[in-house]
């Protein structure tokens, strides 16, 4: 009986050892290609030169007819450079917190602004200060504790409203959906909290 092997039966091994060989190295490298992805601009040049790279092998291996694994690993290697993109950054609260010494962060609600536009936002508690930050972290109000005179929790139409009322102005916070009277008031027990023990007492 003839023992030989076909050739697509070694065509078929060989395609396999040169996949598990790439998975293989792909997975050693993990960790430095996760640190490379948070360089975006570091990371885009290695996609640029691993998908030059792979188109090469593709090309040297379809002119010498065809080998199976530099195929599988041009094809692999210029796969990974069109799926794996740089790692999007990742706007971390408790990071911000840290940065604008808050102590506490609650749900803003929306914040109504003095052109009467929402904006959804989250609440920043400092030992003096509130700090009212968009879900960029962007800062669109900075309310020194010392200044609030009352908090008043309310409803408003289908949702609640949060009031802080300061010497000429009063910022308001809406909170919409089934939660909302919940969200209002913990955000206002917690403004509380944060008071100054010296400040009037609020109604």
């Amino acid at each position: 009986m003839n023992s030989a092997i076909s050739p697509s039966r070694e065509g078929a091994d060989r395609l396999r050892r040169g996949v598990l060989w790439a998975i293989f190295a792909l997975v050693l490298m993990i960790p430095k290609v996760n640190r490379l992805r948070r360089r975006r601009r570091t990371w885009n040049l290695v996609r640029v030169l691993m998908a030059v790279a792979g188109a090469g092998m593709l090309a040297l291996a379809a002119a010498r007819g065809y080998a199976v694994t530099p195929i599988a690993a041009g094809a692999l290697m210029l796969l990974f450079a069109l799926i794996v993109t740089p790692e999007r950054p990742e706007f971390s609260i408790d990071a911000r917190a840290r940065e604008l010494g808050a102590l506490i962060v609650v749900d803003g609600g929306s914040y109504i602004d003095a052109s009467g536009s929402h904006q959804r936002v989250k609440l920043f508690l400092a030992p003096d200060r509130l700090l009212v930050l968009n879900l960029a972290l962007q800062i669109l109000a900075e309310i020194p504790l010392q200044e609030i005179r009352t908090l008043t929790v309310e409803p408003a139409s289908a949702a609640w409203s949060l009031r802080v009322q300061r010497p000429g102005t009063t910022e308001k916070f809406v909170y919409e959906g089934t939660f909302g009277e919940h969200l209002a008031r913990v955000a206002e027990a917690t403004l509380r909290g944060q008071l100054h023990r010296d400040l009037p007492v609020l109604r």
